[in-house]
Formats: structure tokens, C-alpha cells, sequence
């Protein structure tokens, strides 16, 4: 009988959280600046990215679905980034900078990959990997994912449609 009411509220729970594709985060956190180097050394800044969505994805080369939503995230980005103002950064903590080359050789993005060699960006409260941040083009928190996703899925493509509706005609009223 104890096995029965545990699988039963495992089950209600998967329900229960099906449908939220990403994790509402409060309209009244801004999003920390970063100053960040690419692969060649060039430094970013989040600022840089103001007045578009921006969806970050803190990553490592150690984590295995870390590695394999990179794929799922830039067909994301090969559907969204023509319709919206919208731009993903993927963030590598640590400082692997050899493995996040080798992984690129084979599986190649054309979203921006910044490495946060020092860790600098801890603060951010990334309490595992892979994390994922949506940031407004106002620079404020949005929704976080904590675990991976299939970013590329039609239903979180709509949901990501739907986000960007909702924030333009808040916008307007």
C-alpha cells in the first residue's frame, strides 16, 4: 500500500509541474552585469544586450546534459532569433577552455559562448547545472529554468511566443 500512495504522488507531482515549461522568477530582479570573454578573448557585457530577450544557460563541460542541450538550445535559437529580438548566451563555469573547444568543433553554435573561467558569476544563484535564465529587454529577471529542457520543443517554442507577446503588450498598456 506504501508503494501504491508514493507512486501515486509521484505521479500527481510530474503532472503538476508539467505544464511549466520554465519557472516565473520575480518582475523586480534586475539581472546582474557580466564581463565575460568569448573563446577569442573578446569581452561581453549583458548590458550590451539591452532592449532584447536574452535567455543564458549556465553550462560546464562535466555535465553530460549540460553538453547535450547545447543542441536543442541553438535549434531554439534558429527559430527565434529572425521573428523576436532575442539572443542566447551560454555561460561554461570553469575553466576548461579545451574541452569547450573540442565540443564546439564537433557540434558548432551560433549563439554567443562566454566563459566564466573564475566563477565570477555565483551570485547569480545557479544551484546546479545546467541553469538557465530568460532576462527582459529591460534587464530584469523573467523565469529560470533549474535542470535541462528541450529547449526546441514546439510547446516551449509557443511558450517562448507567448512571453514575448505578453511583455510587448504589457508594454503597450
Amino acid at each position: 500500500m506504501k508503494i501504491f500512495l508514493i507512486l501515486v504522488c509521484v505521479l500527481l507531482n510530474s503532472v503538476t509541474h508539467a505544464d511549466r515549461l520554465l519557472d516565473p522568477m520575480p518582475r523586480t530582479m534586475s539581472a546582474h552585469e557580466y564581463n565575460l570573454p568569448d573563446l577569442a578573448g573578446k569581452k561581453h557585457k549583458l548590458s550590451d544586450l539591452k532592449g532584447k530577450f536574452v535567455l543564458i544557460n549556465f553550462w560546464a563541460t562535466s555535465c553530460t546534459i549540460c553538453r547535450a542541450e547545447l543542441t536543442t538550445l541553438q535549434d531554439m535559437y534558429d527559430q527565434l532569433r529572425h521573428d523576436s529580438e532575442f539572443e542566447i548566451v551560454a555561460i561554461h563555469a570553469g575553466d576548461d577552455l579545451q574541452g569547450v573547444e573540442e565540443l564546439l568543433a564537433l557540434s558548432p553554435v551560433s549563439y554567443a559562448m562566454l566563459m566564466d573561467m573564475d566563477l565570477e558569476l555565483g551570485h547569480w544563484g545557479i544551484p546546479t547545472l545546467p541553469t538557465t535564465y530568460l532576462i527582459t529587454p529591460d534587464g530584469m529577471f523573467s523565469y529560470r529554468a533549474l535542470g535541462t529542457r528541450v529547449w526546441n520543443a514546439p510547446n516551449m517554442i509557443d511558450f517562448m511566443h507567448q512571453i514575448f507577446d505578453d511583455y510587448h503588450t504589457n508594454k503597450a498598456n
